[in-house]
This record gives structure tokens, C-alpha cells and sequence, in this order.
């Protein structure tokens, strides 16, 4: 897990805060509407696959006791903050710059992705190194 926010961290995923949480740009609108309707209907099935993944991820993760509470207030903030619909857009669009590092099938994957997502830093699932002049 710590080497995947390594990777995600210097792609600037999580350095960034929330930047898959942007407004998506407008599109076009089809000449034919039924012609784009059946292709419409199958990305929202996905779409919402997704969405029902990610959801579960974040229950879980908030049901954990090895994710820290910072990071779980993290991701309420996130969901309160956010619809669901945006949060999944932007998990789908991280996923997809990094296709080669995320795997929708491993939940800690999808779990890193959703933390960078909602603006944590760091690995949610560790604590943070240790200050030397912390012990004086």
C-alpha cells in the first residue's frame, strides 16, 4: 500500500488534494439522440458499478481498525462534501491515468485511490514516521 502512494504521489495525486473533484467540461450534444442513448445507458450501468464498488471500499475502510481516524474523517468530509456521482468521477479518472498502477478488482488499491481522492496525505493506514525531537 505504501508503495502505491508512492506511485500516486508522484504522479501528484495526492499531493494535490482533490483534483479529480474538478467541473467536468461540458459536451456536445448528439445529432441522434436514440444512437447515443444505447451507449449512454451502458456507460451509466458502469458508471454506476463503479460507484456501488466505491462505496463499499469506503465502508469498509471506515469500519476498520487499521485505517487511522484522521483518514476516516478524511473520507465522511469527502462524501459530505461531495455527491457520490463526483466522487466516482473522479476515482474513474485517476484510475484511468494510472491503469497500470490500480486495479478496480484490489480493494487497497481502490482504498489509496479514495484516499488521495478525497484529499488525504499520506498512507491512511499507517502512522506517520516517527520525530525524533518528539521524545525530549
Amino acid at each position: 500500500m505504501r508503495a502505491l502512494f508512492l506511485a500516486l504521489a508522484a504522479t501528484g495525486l495526492v499531493a494535490g488534494g482533490v483534483p479529480a473533484l474538478a467541473a467536468p467540461a461540458k459536451k456536445a450534444a448528439p445529432a441522434n439522440k436514440a444512437a447515443a442513448m444505447a451507449p449512454a445507458a451502458g456507460a451509466q450501468a458502469t458508471q454506476s458499478e463503479h460507484a456501488v464498488l466505491y462505496l463499499k471500499v469506503l465502508i469498509s475502510a471506515l469500519q476498520s481498525d487499521q485505517v487511522k481516524e484522521e483518514a476516516k474523517s478524511a473520507l465522511v468530509g469527502c462524501l459530505y462534501e461531495n455527491s457520490l456521482g463526483k466522487i466516482s468521477e473522479g476515482m474513474d479518472k485517476v484510475i484511468a491515468e494510472n491503469a497500470d498502477k490500480v486495479q478496480r478488482d484490489k480493494p487497497a488499491e481502490v482504498f489509496a485511490v479514495l484516499a488521495a481522492v478525497c484529499g488525504y496525505k499520506g498512507d491512511p493506514t499507517q502512522p506517520p514516521p516517527a520525530n525524533p525531537t518528539n521524545g525530549r
